[in-house]
Parts: structure tokens; sequence; C-alpha cells
């Protein structure tokens, strides 16, 4: 089952230009442009059309790329079940991983590793994070996707990649609501003593949003009214929502356009580490900086994280985008 057309369509979308596309496709662009030139004539309607520099998908061009898509994921896994009827898989690599973040994460980009190494097998160990450390320490993973206050542990090796905003969220009806900005792309900085006077819900002792909570409060001098406690980020999310309280999220549970709730930017502001952990002196194996190297460009690519990386983070991303790698 010849593919090879279709994944420079799908090249040429994801990357916006034909040189981009030719450069992770290793294909010249005049190649890619006789191509995409007859691709059209034959179909008898433009697929894409330039945008700021920028080769975006025609209404017909989005019909062609969901085809070819559907295909190319088709042929993948027909490829992939057949491989691992006549192979035995060589490599298993346990992640530890939170049931929201990393979970999803793992299931994006396991397609894309499976192609490099069909014969490893990937296993998510999900649980909060108090748990995920003792993971760790017992070494029941090779290694975890984790959020964290601090990047310093004598138990641990950090792989730093992002750092992600802590926000306050206040149901709509607070009397200090009004002073939220309408976008929540630049959010309203406020004073975390001018809620001194309002209940808090909180995520639970130990978690890492709750370590960072505890701190800012501390700095503030505030003992808060805390009426309820949840591991769950989405728990939490919608008690506030409800009315229960206000509440420290991280910015990426933000719900767009909601009319319950609002967000405030705190004074002075508060992050959270996002990056990979390992117990401290482990060495990964090739299929393991390779999923490591893939989670990192997934983080790179999301506007709501700021790029942190350290060495050991750069280490990886320069050796595998030195070999092509690619999402």
């Amino acid at each position: 089952m010849d593919i090879r057309e279709l994944t420079y369509i799908t090249a040429i979308a994801e990357e916006g230009s034909l040189s981009a596309a030719g450069k992770r496709l290793k294909v010249s662009q005049p190649t890619l442009s006789v191509f995409l030139s007859k691709l059209e004539n034959s179909l008898g309607v433009d697929l894409f059309f330039r945008e700021k520099k920028r080769l975006v998908p025609t209404p017909a061009g989005n019909i062609y790329l969901n085809a070819a898509r559907k295909i190319i994921s088709v042929h993948d896994q027909t490829y992939q079940a057949i491989h691992h009827l006549t192979h035995e898989l060589t490599e298993s690599i346990n992640v530890g991983a939170t049931p929201l973040r990393g979970s999803i994460m793992i299931a994006q980009i396991f397609p894309t590793f499976s192609k490099r190494f069909p014969d490893v097998k990937i296993n998510i160990v999900e649980s909060y994070m108090q748990e995920l450390w003792n993971n760790l320490r017992e070494r029941r993973v090779s290694f975890a996707l984790a959020a964290y206050a601090d990047g310093g542990h004598s138990d641990f090796d950090f792989i730093n990649i992002s750092i992600e905003e802590l926000v306050l969220a206040v149901p709509k009806f607070h009397r200090l609501a009004h002073l939220a900005s309408p976008s929540q792309e630049k959010l309203t900085s406020v004073d975390i003593r001018d809620f001194s006077d309002t209940p808090f819900v909180l995520l639970a002792p130990a978690t890492t949003v709750r370590i960072v909570s505890d701190n800012i409060f501390s700095r503030a001098g505030m003992q808060p009214t805390v009426v309820f406690e949840t591991n769950n980020l989405l728990v939490l999310s919608n008690m506030i929502r409800q009315g229960a309280g206000a509440g420290l999220l991280p910015r990426s549970s933000m719900v767009p356009d909601a009319d319950d709730v609002v967000y405030f930017s705190l004074y002075p502001k508060y992050y959270l580490n996002l990056g990979i952990v390992i117990p401290k002196g482990t060495i990964l194996t090739e299929a393991e900086q390779y999923l490591i190297y893939m989670i990192i460009k997934k983080d790179m690519a999301n506007p709501l994280y700021l790029p942190s990386l350290n060495p050991l983070a750069r280490s990886i991303l320069e050796k595998f985008d030195e070999k092509g790698g690619t999402l």
C-alpha cells in the first residue's frame, strides 16, 4: 500500500510551506511543487491558498486532507497489527502519569512513537502525584510526566521542559469579579490578599498545585478558609464554577468562554515546573529517550506553557533533531 503522496499533502498542510515540508520529508521543494500542481489539476480545484506566506487548506483541501489522514491511519494500524503478529515486543516502558495531562499526552504521541519503535510496548501507570513519587522511588516506572514545585531532589533527576502559570479562579458573582479582563489571553493581575475574606476550594495536600498554593498564602501572610479539597483538577474547577469558593489552578485548566467563572493572574506570578522525572542515576534506553523527545516537542508546542529547558532536556532535543525526529 503506497501512501507516499498522502504523506506529502499532510506534511504540506502541517508545515504550511513547501520548503518546510520538503525539509521534513527529505524531498526537494520543486518535487513537491510539481506534485501539488499535478494533484490540483487532476482534481480540478485548489487545495491550498496563501495567507501571509503560509499555505492554508481550502474547503476542498480540508476534505482531501481528512480522507488522507484516515487512510494513513488505517495503513499504520494495519501494518502495526501485522508486525505485532510476527514480532515479539523487545522492550517495555512503564510511564508514570497523572490521569489527566499525562495519559492524554501519551495517547497523542503513541502512534508516531510506534512507527519508530514498533517492538516497544508503553504501559501507562496512572496515579496522583504522591503515589507518582513513590512509584519513581520504587522504580515501578521508568520515568514520570510530572508537575513539580522544585526541580532539585536527591532521589531524582529532572528534565525540565516548561513552566505553567498558576491562576486564580473566582465565581462570576464574587464582589471583585468585575475587575477581571474579558480576554483570557491577558488576565488582570491581582494581589491574593484582596481575597483574604473569600472561602477557597483547593487541591489536596501533597499535590504540586497545593504545595505552590500554600507557599502563595504563606508569603501573603494569609490563612485561607478552605471549604473543600480534592485530588482532581476537573472536580476542583467544577466546584469553583458552582460557586463553592475561589481556587488556584494551572492556566491550562481555564474553561474557555465560561460564563460562571472569571480568572486572574497573581502579582507576583507563580509557576509550576513541567517535565520528566527519573530516578537518580537512571540510564535511559534509546526508545525512552525518543519518547521523552516527543513529549518535549509536544509541550513546546503548547501556547499555554513557557519554555524552560534545562541541559538534560536540550541534549535530548538536539540529539533527535539532528536525526530528523518529528511529531
